[in-house]
């Protein structure tokens, strides 16, 4: 009878994983409930007004904070569909990449933002 070994890093890794989607999903959770909060004004005011509004130091903090949060919880959850439902290599190295250039191009979009409004560039 075979015995299977388990490998160690891949379960560390597997559990450092999980725990990094539980811990961005609690993160997640106030700054979810204060956005779905303000959506509705945010909605219902004019365009000058919503300018005005983003650009409020913590407005836009919580909302940059909030893309990332999501695009890195986004990326981890699609990391798991993708190891788990996808069984050609090729591909399953085409879409982690691109998942992987998404996230960092939204991070990147979002301190570029935040640094020309801190700059008053």
């Amino acid at each position: 009878m075979k015995k299977k070994y388990i490998n160690k890093s891949s379960i560390e890794s597997g559990l450092q994983h999980w725990w990094h989607q539980k811990i961005s999903a609690v993160l997640l959770l106030p700054i979810t409930l204060w956005f779905i909060f303000n959506l509705p004004d945010f909605v219902i005011i004019d365009y000058k007004d919503k300018l005005i509004w983003i650009n409020m130091p913590l407005n836009m903090f919580l909302l940059g904070t909030f893309f990332m949060l999501s695009a890195y919880h986004f990326k981890l959850g699609l990391t798991v569909v993708i190891e788990d439902y996808i069984h050609n290599e090729r591909l399953k190295k085409i879409l982690s990449i691109t998942i992987n250039v998404l996230v960092v191009l939204v991070v990147l979009l979002i301190l570029t933002f935040g640094f020309y409004k801190i700059l008053g560039i």
